[in-house]
Parts: C-alpha cells; sequence; structure tokens
C-alpha cells in the first residue's frame, strides 16, 4: 500500500490536470467603428468615438477610456462619444461594456491613434 503522502500527492496533481484550463483571451462584445487603428488625428481637435455592443449581451452601459482613464458613459448600445480635444502622443481609445454595479462585461475593444 502506498504511503499517505504519495497517495495525497497523486491525487493532488491529478485534479491539477482535470480541472486546469488553458488561458482563453476574452471575447469584447464591443466594436469601435472610428477612429481607425493607427488613424492620425489632430491636436486640438474634436472627433467621434463610434462604437457598439453586440446584440444579446447583459451590458447596460457603456464606459470610453482615453490612455486607461475613463473619461465618459453612455447608456445606449450603440452610439458614439465625444472624443477631444487631445494632446499630442500616441493615445489609446477603447470603449468597455459593463453592467448596472460597473463590472465590465467580456474584453474591453481598443484601438491606438496617434495625435499630432
Amino acid at each position: 500500500m502506498a504511503h499517505p503522502f504519495v497517495r495525497t500527492a497523486f491525487f493532488m496533481t491529478l485534479a491539477a490536470i482535470l480541472w486546469a484550463r488553458p488561458a482563453i483571451a476574452e471575447e469584447s462584445l464591443a466594436t469601435l467603428k472610428s477612429p481607425a487603428e493607427g488613424e492620425t488625428l489632430a491636436v486640438g481637435k474634436t472627433y467621434k468615438v463610434d462604437y457598439e455592443v453586440k446584440a444579446g449581451t447583459k451590458a447596460h452601459h457603456v464606459h470610453l477610456f482615453v490612455d486607461g482613464d475613463e473619461v465618459a458613459t453612455a447608456h445606449k448600445l450603440v452610439g458614439s462619444f465625444p472624443l477631444g480635444p487631445l494632446k499630442a502622443g500616441v493615445r489609446k481609445v477603447c470603449v468597455a461594456p459593463v453592467n448596472k454595479n460597473h463590472t465590465p462585461i467580456g474584453a474591453k475593444s481598443c484601438v491606438t491613434v496617434s495625435v499630432e
């Protein structure tokens, strides 16, 4: 009969193998329609961020982020946000569908733009 330590180690290893799941990228439930990835925007101008959240999601509203900072909220699942004026540099613009508690549902949809 196997030592108790060996049996415990065996079952812990077996449990880790059976319950281990490969890391899967979280699906984005929102689409950024504009601006486009890599687009060049002018310093000091205001633009529109057009977005759409997939139908059938449990999203309650959408947050807009610029460089990781939340800058706006919209309660429509299809719409647009005003964007700008922005300072010069490379900027990351994201939209994130969230539930009533502001918990993200799915991954953010992001584009990187250059502001000159």
